[in-house]
């Protein structure tokens, strides 16, 4: 369908126009406007007119003339011009913009009033009801200029929440004349609805009761007043003739807009009804602040006993709290009754100058005075607001531009895909790098590599140390060197005289064989298990009766040393398993993380970020898996190898401990049983003493011969594992952390580049969105700039910056 777009000859003249507003006398002419950010409204309900300059007085005779239009002066009409643009342009959703909002429950009277301070001729009447928000825009022009009207349907200011099927009919639309008749405009409206809005009645799915999209009427002429207010639909009781998730549509927009702290919410209640059950007044008390909440009582000229309405209207009585802020307005509505010729305004004069509704304040009664009160409310509102909005337009501007810069380019050459890329790998591989060098730069735990690592590694040698081992060692934390000089000391103080063999037995006594467990180890390791039972010497007796068998008596197989090493170091593949394990559960946490923040939504495509997701998680397991193979390769040979060694440490720290066991066998020779003689008897029993070839004897010299090894390799092993293995697993140029790097980018073939640069649907609607989105507050942050320099031209506004 061609949308209507039309220039009438006909003259505007003979349509009802708005009364020009003049300032009473007793209105004080400062402006009181607040000045808290929070809430830009003016504290007060009594308000003069926003002008520059000092007004001549006027005769106080004068008190049956409105007040002149708040937005005469030159700097309040600048302002609402720009307001208006913004409201235009598409920036409601994004920018607190201060307006005028009637909300109010079906019937209540809201297109009749709307018809009485806009002289729009809105249907009205049983049947009618209002189906989309409607703004109408009336502006002032230079004296001598033609009246026009212009109509125009603009995108929705709020959320859509009624999940309609997209159509873009309604941007067709445009309508262009000099008049606005009561006749034309009614089938305007049914055309705009049906044809436009997409509106079909009725109850069911293929039904559409409601659109979220804004009339746009915009009125100009000389004889017009600045004036702006938008009329949104009416909060339904009952759902008769609509779809119940219409109901509560229709109940949320409403909510959204009275939620808006920049508004202005007129609440709008039938007399004739009780004010208890409009829930419209539930919902103000809820959601508005009171100094931003007007109250208008409709359909007053049909209350048969108005006292309870003047006593709430009037702030006084027993429903006084019922009251807004300053009391309510009073109006007389136009009803379908009244002809073309009604005269509402005089009809409101001879209702409420007549007693008992002369006793409401003047300037709360009729829609004259509700028009000016409303004016001087939305003229301080937008002074007061306006250095917010442009503050909001710098910023949103700012992100939305930041955003879509992270977004890049299109990219539809190799090099272009290839520096996206680069990119998102460079931040990466910053952070990571920042992970092991500089920890403590970076605000989050898990990403402290670094210390993860350390704590890891000293959980693991305490573990070793503490479950390393199949079978106890007796002694096991004693220095050999230390047991060898407690020893001599003994024995020197002994040939002098100072002890007893008895005091010897006591004092040489070893530590206990199962010392204090660390606390920290035992309690954060998950691989401790119970301590282990059986001691080592058992374990050896036990393996010298099998081994003996192959040897002649008295002598010792040496398989049986590399036997019980094996047993005893069986348990260092499975520990150090679970220690690659825990070290490759960080580093995968760490990696993710950093691969989130690099290449986030906001500014990576999701293909990009799945690839190079897929690409870590190959890194983490190759690298894991070389490890492990590493352990493996090492524990096997350390199992399957001859023992020797080369460290001076194991033939010294032998000898203490075999020196320690001679001085303690001189210290408990067999006693003489005759006198001092020695005998065969008493010779055998020194020779069972002493002699190594005696099987306690073998059992004790081959457990220090197998302590003495195992310490020695545990401390090699623990120092492989953490100085070769997981150094390498975490600092290795090709690993799970370091891995993707600028040298990884640019050995990517051209194929492997187009796979992960490639373009995504949801980037380029991204990248679209964006690019709107940034139209649009260019354009607001242009009529902004303009407005803040005409302003500043014509001089200091209150409220408004002056450069």
């Amino acid at each position: 369908m061609t949308p209507p777009s039309v220039t009438s000859p006909r003259a505007f003249g003979s349509e009802r126009q708005i009364p020009r507003l003049s300032t009473p006398p007793s209105r004080p002419r400062s402006y009181l406007g607040s000045q808290n950010g929070d809430s830009q409204a003016p504290d007060s309900v009594t308000y003069s007119p926003c002008s520059d300059k000092e007004d001549n007085a006027l005769d106080e005779e004068r008190h049956d003339v409105l007040p002149d239009n708040p937005f005469d002066s030159e700097s309040s009409r600048i302002l609402f011009d720009a307001i208006d643009r913004l409201q235009s342009c598409g920036v409601g959703q994004e920018l607190a913009i201060p307006q005028l909002v009637i909300v109010g429950g079906q019937s209540a009277g809201k297109s009749s009033l709307l018809q009485s301070l806009t002289d729009i001729p809105f249907p009205v009447g049983k049947g009618c009801c209002t189906r989309f928000a409607t703004r109408i825009v009336s502006r002032r022009t230079a004296p001598g200029s033609t009246n026009a009207v212009k109509i125009t349907i603009i995108d929705p200011e709020v959320t859509d929440i009624f999940g309609y099927p997209p159509d873009d009919a309604y941007k067709r639309y445009s309508y262009v004349s000099d008049r606005l008749g009561a006749e034309e405009f009614g089938e305007m409206m049914e055309n705009i609805s049906a044809s436009y809005m997409g509106i079909k009645p009725g109850q069911g799915s293929h039904t559409k009761n409601f659109a979220t999209q804004v009339l746009r009427i915009e009125l100009s002429g000389p004889s017009r007043s600045h004036f702006s207010i938008l009329d949104v639909p009416g909060i339904i009781a009952y759902p008769r003739h609509v779809n119940e998730y219409e109901l509560h549509g229709v109940k949320k927009m409403v909510e959204e807009y009275m939620r808006e702290p920049a508004n202005i919410v007129i609440c709008v209640a039938a007399a004739t009804a009780d004010l208890e059950t409009q829930e419209i007044f539930n919902m103000a008390a809820k959601l508005v602040d009171k100094k931003r909440l007007v109250g208008v009582f409709t359909k007053c000229d049909r209350l048969e006993s108005p006292t309870e309405v003047i006593e709430i209207a009037s702030e006084g009585g027993e429903d006084s709290e019922k009251s807004m802020q300053g009391g309510w307005f009073v109006v007389r509505n136009r009803s379908e009754l009244d002809d073309d010729d009604f005269d509402v305004k005089e009809a409101e004069r001879k209702l409420f100058d007549q007693p008992p509704w002369d006793k409401i304040r003047r300037e709360r009664r009729g829609s004259s005075a509700l028009q000016e009160h409303l004016g001087n409310l939305l003229c301080a509102r937008i002074r007061g607001n306006f250095p917010v909005i442009q503050e909001s337009v710098r910023n949103l501007l700012s992100d939305a531009e930041s955003s879509r810069r992270a977004l890049g380019d299109p990219r539809p050459s190799h090099s272009l895909r290839q520096q996206y890329i680069r990119d998102v790998v460079e931040r990466y591989h910053a952070t990571a790098v920042k992970t092991l060098k500089s920890p403590g730069s970076l605000s989050d735990e898990a990403l402290r590599v670094r210390g993860l690592v350390r704590e890891a590694n000293e959980l693991f040698t305490a573990e070793m140390h503490n479950r390393g081992h199949t079978h106890l060692f007796e002694d096991p934390d004693a220095d050999p060197m230390a047991q060898l000089a407690n020893a001599v000391k003994f024995y020197a103080a002994r040939l002098a005289g100072e002890t007893t063999g008895a005091e010897h037995e006591r004092g040489a006594t070893s530590p206990p064989l199962t010392p204090p467990e660390k606390t920290r180890a035992a309690t954060q390791f998950p691989t401790s298990r119970k301590p282990p039972i059986k001691p080592l010497v058992e374990e050896i007796g036990e393996q010298l009766r099998i081994w003996q068998t192959t040897e002649l008596p008295g002598l010792v197989n040496t398989e049986v040393i590399q036997v019980l090493y094996r047993k005893q170091s069986e348990n260092w593949q499975r520990i150090a398993e679970y220690h690659i394990d825990c070290i490759a559960n960080d580093i995968e946490t760490a990696s993710n993380w950093i691969l989130e923040d690099a290449c986030s939504p906001a500014c990576c495509s999701s293909i990009l970020y799945q690839e190079l997701s897929r690409v870590l998680t190959q890194l983490q397991q190759q690298a894991k898996k070389k490890a492990v193979e590493e352990l493996k390769e090492y524990c096997r040979r350390e199992r399957a190898s001859h023992l020797q060694t080369t460290d001076s440490r194991f033939e010294e720290r032998l000898q203490a401990l075999r020196t320690v066991r001679l001085l303690n066998s001189l210290g408990s020779i067999p006693p003489f049983t005759s006198g001092n003689n020695i005998n065969i008897d008493h010779a055998k029993r020194l020779f069972r003493h002493f002699h190594h070839s005696s099987e306690n004897n073998m059992i004790y010299d081959v457990h220090d011969v197998v302590k003495v090894y195992y310490q020695l390799s545990l401390e090699a092993f623990i120092r492989y594992i953490t100085n070769d293995i997981v150094e390498d697993y975490i600092s290795y140029s090709e690993g799970p952390l370091m891995g993707l790097s600028t040298d990884w980018v640019l050995k990517l073939s051209e194929e492997d580049v187009e796979k992960l640069a490639r373009e995504d649907e949801e980037t380029l609607h991204k990248r679209a969105h964006y690019d709107r989105i940034i139209e649009k507050l260019k354009t607001a942050h242009e009529i902004a700039e303009n407005a803040r320099i005409q302003t500043r031209s014509v001089g200091h506004v209150s409220g408004i910056p002056a450069a």
